[in-house]
């Protein structure tokens, strides 16, 4: 492949000390604005290039959305919140033209051997489902492979599924385990949505997520749902996976109302 004529798929360019979006990073809700999963994953990417001290863990990530994210170039800033010697806390903000538009929380816990006490994964394997087209208008180019079990986008009820992506978050950087399991966090309220799309939005307004671990390998299974009061706002609800089991559990304020996503 020919890196110049031919990239491979990313999100974002590093140009300096900004990230700017390309194509691939476009909201589907918004003109002139960047998805919540390529932002998702920027951060996952940057937290890994902060340097934070190996003998933690990461143990939660908290992304708060503060508004449209619009598509230009993005600049983070990173401030200890907490450093002590059990736990610390940064957060990550990203300034579009000097305003924050989005922000992460990263809780940090020391690393010690403790007894497990694992979650269940009762979904196959993904050596054992048939790879099929299952996102709409988010495959990154044909980065993102599929390999459903449950669900389909876009319709409503519980979605299950597989997912690999082989592009980069940031061009010219090999995407990580973490980085790609960021991006899928973002992923629930579309793969388990409660509504039709053409007849109600749900965009999120945030991302949480718990890990018990660090997520290996490169298929990661999403199983999502949605559940709502009728009043406005919902939760998705996501359990991740490996090939080794569940890795991390993670919940979506969605902002639920009348439209449709872009075509």
């Amino acid at each position: 492949m020919d890196s110049i004529a031919d990239p491979i798929p990313h999100y974002f360019v590093r140009n300096d000390g900004a990230f700017e979006p390309s194509g691939l990073a476009r909201n589907p809700w918004f003109a002139n604005a960047v998805a919540g999963g390529p932002i998702a994953a920027l951060f996952g990417h940057l937290v890994e290039q902060a340097g934070f001290d190996p003998g933690f863990e990461i143990c939660r990530l908290t992304i708060d959305i503060l508004g449209v994210v619009p598509n230009m170039p993005l600049v983070p800033n990173i401030v200890p919140v907490r450093q002590g010697r059990q736990a610390q806390l940064y957060r990550i903000e990203l300034l579009a033209a000097d305003k924050i538009v989005a922000q992460a929380h990263i809780l940090l816990a020391r690393q010690l051997d403790t007894p497990e006490f694992p979650a269940p994964q009762p979904h196959p394997a993904p050596e054992n489902v048939p790879e099929d087209n299952f996102l709409i208008g988010a495959s990154m180019a044909g980065a993102i492979g599929t390999r459903p079990i449950m669900g389909r986008v876009r319709e409503p009820g519980r979605g299950v599924s597989w997912m690999r992506m082989d592009g980069e978050v940031v061009r010219g950087v090999p995407a990580s385990p973490f980085a790609k399991a960021c991006l899928f966090a973002d992923f629930g309220n579309g793969v388990g949505s409660a509504t039709h799309a053409h007849e109600w939005s749900y965009a999120n307004l945030d991302i949480s997520v718990q890990f018990f671990r660090m997520p290996r390998g490169d298929w990661f299974l999403l199983d999502a749902h949605t559940e709502g009061a009728g009043n406005g706002h919902a939760v998705a609800q996501s359990i991740f996976a490996d090939a080794d089991g569940v890795y991390a559990k993670g919940t979506q304020t969605v902002f639920v109302g009348p439209g449709q996503p872009r075509p």
